[in-house]
């Protein structure tokens, strides 16, 4: 736990009260447009040195995460970052939203940031929060503290500020592929493997402690797992034959991954600590890319038992720690190639890459849990596959080899889309190639 965090943090919420008019905004409307905000610059009542520096990061740093959430429009301008401009001027320039930031210094002589969001309509303070001892090395960790709870207060889901990314890349084009983390942002990149061999398919607990990948570092397709606190690799499964693609069951103790034995592939699981490997699915044809519902009650996976590989989605049955299959049923009929199954924060949706054989693309779809409303997310833009979700279910994260001549493939490389489809960009990580991200839960350091 990061040691600012341990200290204990002075925090005053204030909310609506239950009779007044609700504040959850539903992203899923077809009216919804993103609230006029507006970030003036903090105000520095400390006046010592680097507190002027400090507050002016931190409003940067605010407005950036509130627009990274794509809820908000937070307008720029002078007149809008002006501290002193009264609510009713900002009223009229037709904010709805305030959020101000104040630098003040407390009895031990440390310096403490308030942060207050106000509904100018309602002429109301809906969050006041304030963070002691604030320095340059913390104060990131109050802003996305205080982004997480200005999401969570309109939308009424997880925010995802302290969430990471999880992906395979190379930093040069002949190099291996590697197993790196980053924030949510792009920020903070990490290397977890080095050794010179492919490294492939990551998956977080639901926890945020361990990550699962495979490894051919044995000269075989092994699955692997890390553990971030001990910083430690260690093999999960290793039998000959195919170990691969691993994915968390809701409990966290439960891993299920493609496995071979006696030459068929099917699914498997295994608990975290290597034992009680068994087979889970059973079928002609390949079975592969297990998925775990995060309610537990689901796992999604790619077969090919009735020639091309589509999607199905198994019913599964808990007993203690001990998961069973039920029943299946196929949900995709449409496309050439359907893969890369992953669940809604809810459950209620799959996202999914496709092949479309007309246009020799793969790009990502969206359908109900059971196979109904199928959307179609990209067009003419490369290859798109490995779709994952933000904790809150707004963001898709999945990796493109579009380029601007778009008839012509690239390197893959990270991209961010709105759940609608909305809003695709460019996730910088300064490697070569970028692909199959994973996006964890919003894990607060706080827990950790």
């Amino acid at each position: 736990m990061h040691k600012y965090l341990a200290l204990g943090w002075l925090i005053s919420l204030l909310s609506l009260p239950l009779s007044a008019s609700p504040l959850i905004v539903n992203i899923d409307n077809p009216s919804f447009r993103k609230i006029v905000t507006a970030v003036p610059h903090f105000r520095d009542q400390v006046k010592q040195q680097n507190s002027a520096a400090l507050a002016s990061w931190g409003q940067q740093r605010l407005r950036s995460l509130l627009e990274f959430s794509r809820l908000f429009n937070t307008m720029r301008g002078k007149v809008y970052e002006n501290a002193e401009l009264p609510l009713q001027s900002f009223r009229k320039l037709g904010v709805e939203v305030l959020v101000r930031g104040t630098l003040t210094k407390g009895e031990d002589k440390t310096m403490l940031l308030t942060l207050q969001t106000f509904d100018i309509k309602r002429k109301t303070t809906i969050i006041k929060k304030t963070y002691p001892d604030v320095s340059r090395a913390n104060i990131d960790y109050a802003l996305r503290d205080y982004g997480d709870t200005v999401l969570k207060t309109y939308t009424r889901k997880p925010g995802l500020f302290f969430s990471k990314i999880a992906f395979v890349g190379k930093r040069h084009r002949k190099d291996h592929k590697q197993i790196y983390t980053m924030d949510f942002d792009g920020g903070n990149l990490t290397q977890l493997t080095s050794t010179p061999a492919h490294h492939l398919s990551p998956a977080w607990s639901p926890d945020g402690r361990y990550l699962v990948y495979t490894s051919f570092e044995d000269g075989n397709p092994d699955l692997f797992i890390y553990d971030q606190v001990h910083e430690k690799h260690s093999k999960l499964s290793g039998r000959a034959g195919i170990n691969s693609g691993g994915h968390f069951a809701h409990t966290g103790d439960i891993v299920a991954f493609t496995g071979s034995q006696r030459g068929d592939t099917d699914i498997f699981v295994i608990d975290r600590y290597g034992m009680s490997r068994r087979r889970l699915i059973k079928g002609l044809g390949l079975d592969v890319d297990p998925a775990f519902s995060p309610d537990g009650k689901w796992l999604a996976f790619v077969s090919g038992r009735y020639g091309n590989p589509h999607i199905f989605r198994a019913t599964l049955n808990w007993s203690m720690d001990r998961v069973q299959v039920t029943d299946d049923k196929r949900l995709t009929y449409a496309g050439w190639y359907n893969a890369n199954p992953a669940w809604s924060p809810d459950s209620r949706q799959i996202a999914f890459a496709g092949y479309d054989r007309d246009i020799d693309r793969f790009d990502i779809f969206l359908m109900n849990a059971d196979g109904s409303n199928l959307e179609r997310m990209t067009l003419n833009n490369g290859d798109n596959e490995n779709p994952s979700w933000s904790p809150n279910g707004m963001l898709l994260v999945f990796f493109s080899t579009r380029t601007p001549q778009r008839k012509r493939k690239g390197a893959a490389q990270l991209y961010l889309m709105n759940r609608d489809g909305s809003m695709q960009r460019k996730l910088s990580t300064g490697l070569h190639t970028a692909q199959t991200p994973r996006w964890s839960n919003n894990i607060h350091p706080k827990a950790q």
